[in-house]
């Protein structure tokens, strides 16, 4: 009982991989078949290759232009990224120059307010003719 069970199965599966295997031969020979019949339609529609190759040229056309818009990308975020470093630079410069300024002014400042304490005016004319005043000026 066992035995012819199995001796079914193995006949069942038999069959059946000869029945594939008769299908997919004859789906080949079927492509194959329409593949030298397809340049005579595909001359008429004005291209030399088969639909499978113009739908790889497409993908990759696809892909291309999937590759070229994430370039595109890249190069605008490391544009934006060179112009906020280069914004960054101006405004560091620019605090850099107004601390220095400022420190300027300090200094001024303090070496005029230390002149005039000690009662040295001689830098620090008024604008009256040559005549020097101990009061600072604000």
């Amino acid at each position: 009982m066992v035995f012819s069970l199995v001796a079914y199965f193995v006949s069942m599966v038999t069959a059946f991989a000869v029945v594939m295997t008769v299908l997919v031969d004859f789906g080949d020979s079927q492509l194959r078949i329409g593949r030298i019949s397809q340049p005579a339609v595909s001359v008429l529609a004005g291209s030399d290759r088969d639909a499978l190759t113009n739908s790889e040229k497409a993908r990759e056309a696809q892909k291309a232009a999937e590759a070229r818009k994430v370039l595109e990308a890249q190069r605008a975020a490391a544009e934006k990224a060179a112009e906020a470093k280069e914004n960054a630079k101006k405004l560091a410069r620019a605090k850099l120059a107004r601390e220095r300024k400022e420190a300027t002014i300090a200094r001024q400042r303090q070496e005029r307010e230390n002149a005039l304490a000690f009662g040295y005016a001689g830098q620090f004319p008024n604008g009256t003719a040559g005549l020097y005043s101990y009061a600072p000026r604000w």
